[in-house]
């Protein structure tokens, strides 16, 4: 018997994985290419943990001190509750849109035009936001005229041009420079990781510092306010791992591959973070004196590897940052073209066209190009919009969740799923999500150059009216006359309104 060569194979699992795409309406459009570790690589570089635990670490030392490891574990627990539900529905549905798609089919796409809009947000928000801070980064190492306001704004656009110029080449090579962004973030954050336990370990610490919860301001124990707004440290980065069923529709065999992506990014990046995070409480002299510093994970790491050292860790930080801007392009770039293939935005022809030399959705890809880069010209402060990012994600979440728990998932399939654990799992999923909606809402944030104290609520807010305007001018007309949504659901969307 004559052996089948890796060509005929993956030839025959494409063909395979486009049969099963048909059975949902569409035909294979954007290009599969993408293996297990590129799938896996996409979640965890838009998680990007080392990028995350820099930024935010220091907002959770001056809240709960050293209790700040225990918050972050919390969050990981409540994530990977998350988790489990959104990889069954992408075992279940692997179609690119994700949200949109799954609480369109399980609800109507009334429901899944909101939960779209929302997931949307988080991204299209989040991605100038990523860009600047790798354009402020690159401003500082460079120093001189590079760090006023004019070479922030020159390094941020060259970010998003290159980032840009990346995906029009078509997710191949995007996967390439993303594959080796996630293998440099690894080995850097379990590295510097090590290197402060090990440091802390020859000091002989006291471990009395991980349960040491004094906050800074008032030299009290953390109470509820405080250890709730701790979680944000963690909400704000361990987000992102559904990434990977945003590019199921680029991925060889997603139903098997997607659901362990989502799930590995995710406890990967966990447990990396509580590695760094750990590390750098052991290996703290004081826990007060941190606590009072500007950015306490550099400071000290700083103070244990030596300047020459930082120079290499800064470099593992950019890449990290360039390959968190790339994950969150590709994410982005695939839910504009699933919604607009399916005519749920203005301009949906001109969004919805695939390269056909490069298999990518050149003109989403060009419009996150555009309203990014005019962001970042002529917006006074991004906190302005890159406020919206979070909350819009955790309410895209929580509608999904609500999808789950009121109406039937489609029969299973071979591959995760959660039986009869769903229910409990999901309840007490949307129970987290709505927690974390609150917390980064309810309380006063008070943010420089801004009079309100609640910006995250009322930039998200503006963000879901003008979704409400776009609904109610055109997308319910469309579907009102069948001209709209995914093909199963437009054809019967009249009698589940």
């Amino acid at each position: 018997m004559k052996p089948i060569s890796s060509e005929s194979y993956s030839a025959a699992v494409t063909r395979d994985d486009a049969h099963e795409l048909a059975s949902f309406g569409y035909t294979q459009q954007l290009r599969r290419t993408m293996g297990s570790f590129s799938s896996f690589a996409v979640a965890f570089s838009l998680i990007s943990v080392i990028t995350g635990v820099t930024a935010n670490f220091g907002h959770g030392l001056q809240l709960v001190g050293g209790g700040v490891l225990a918050s972050w574990l919390i969050v990981l627990c409540g994530q990977t509750l998350l988790a489990l539900l959104l990889a069954e529905l992408s075992n279940r549905m692997p179609l690119s849109g994700y949200g949109y798609q799954w609480t369109s089919r399980l609800m109507n796409p009334h429901y899944g035009f909101f939960v779209g809009w929302l997931l949307m947000l988080q991204f299209i928000t989040g991605f100038p936001g990523v860009c600047a801070t790798l354009g402020s980064q690159l401003g500082q190492w460079l120093g001189g005229d590079w760090m006023d306001s004019r070479g922030f704004v020159v390094l941020t656009l060259g970010v998003i041009t290159l980032t840009t110029l990346i995906h029009l080449f078509g997710i191949r090579l995007a996967s390439l420079v993303n594959d080796t962004g996630v293998w440099t973030e690894m080995f850097g954050v379990l590295g510097v990781g090590t290197i402060l336990i090990v440091h802390a370990l020859m000091s002989q610490p006291s471990a009395a510092v991980l349960v040491d919860t004094t906050q800074l301001g008032s030299g009290d124990t953390a109470g509820m306010a405080a250890w709730a707004l701790s979680l944000l440290v963690g909400a704000w980065c361990l987000t992102g791992f559904e990434a990977a069923a945003d590019m199921a529709e680029e991925t060889h065999q997603p139903r098997k591959v997607v659901p362990r992506a989502m799930l590995l990014s995710l406890l990967s990046s966990g447990l990396a973070g509580a590695v760094l995070i750990g590390g750098t409480l052991l290996a703290m002299p004081d826990l007060k004196e941190a606590q009072a510093m500007s950015d306490p994970l550099m400071q000290t790491l700083e103070s244990v590897v030596g300047g020459g050292w930082m120079s290499v860790i800064r470099i593992v930080i950019l890449i990290s940052i360039f390959a968190c801007g790339l994950a969150c392009m590709s994410a982005t770039s695939r839910l504009l073209f699933s919604l607009a293939r399916d005519s749920m935005l203005p301009g949906s022809g001109w969004l919805a066209r695939v390269s056909s030399a490069q298999g990518a959705p050149r003109n989403a890809i060009l419009l996150i190009f555009l309203l990014s880069s005019l962001v970042i010209v002529f917006l006074p402060r991004l906190d302005m919009i890159t406020q919206i990012s979070a909350v819009a994600g955790y309410m895209g979440y929580a509608g999904i969740v609500l999808a789950v728990l009121m109406t039937r998932v489609p029969p299973p399939t071979a591959g995760f799923r959660l039986g009869a654990a769903r229910p409990v799992l999901g309840t007490l999923a949307f129970f987290w999500v709505l927690g974390v909606v609150l917390a980064l809402t309810v309380p006063p944030s008070e943010i420089e150059g801004f009079e309100t104290r609640h910006l995250p609520a009322w930039s998200t807010a503006g963000g879901c009216l003008l979704g409400l305007c776009v609904y109610w001018c055109l997308v319910r007309k469309r579907l009102l006359k069948g001209r709209a949504g995914p093909p199963r659901a437009a054809a019967s969307s009249q009698q589940r309104i």
